[in-house]
């Protein structure tokens, strides 16, 4: 299981964050009130989640993620309710849906992600199934996001896999 980090620069915020994924049983390595501190402390580690607010008082999530070593991905949650994917990030808005959170939090710690690190072939897949989507379903880029990510958590499939399945359904 991969250590799980979480940032927040209120306490109480912290803490409530870490008892929701500690109730999803999950374990809370490390909780910190800065980017600047989970990037010293992924450095340490060999991989990893860590949980954040989109914005933080010392940079942004998809700073953090950009700056992390392999292997790290970020869960930032957003006031404005955005939903966004980049490399070794995803973001949920808030307010959060447990259910959803939780099982994010629970594909990326143990290791059966591949919703982050993906090779140029596999984005191809990726991006042929949301084009089919859009065209087939009248479904827009993030909304055939979404669905490629939802469906693939709900099957435990990496995304590409759910991908090429929806390619072969549409066809």
């Amino acid at each position: 299981m991969k250590d799980i980090i979480v940032v927040h620069p209120v306490r109480e915020t912290a803490m409530a964050i870490r008892a929701l994924i500690e109730k999803g049983g999950y374990h809370v390595s490390h909780i910190c009130a800065l980017g600047s501190s989970a990037l010293e402390i992924a450095y340490e580690k060999r991989n990893g989640v860590i949980v954040c607010p989109f914005l933080m008082k010392d940079m942004t999530s998809a700073n953090l993620a950009e700056a992390l070593p392999f292997d790290f991905d970020v869960i930032a949650l957003s006031k404005n309710g955005s939903e966004q994917y980049m490399g070794n990030m995803i973001t949920l808005p808030l307010p959060v849906n447990t259910h959803l959170f939780l099982q994010t939090v629970g594909i990326l710690a143990t290791g059966t992600s591949g919703f982050t690190k993906r090779s140029e072939n596999e984005n191809d897949y990726i991006l042929k199934a949301k084009q089919a989507l859009m065209a087939v379903k009248g479904m827009t880029e993030p909304q055939a996001h979404k669905y490629l990510q939802t469906e693939s958590m709900k099957s435990g499939k990496k995304m590409v896999q759910t991908a090429m399945d929806v390619l072969d359904m549409l066809d």
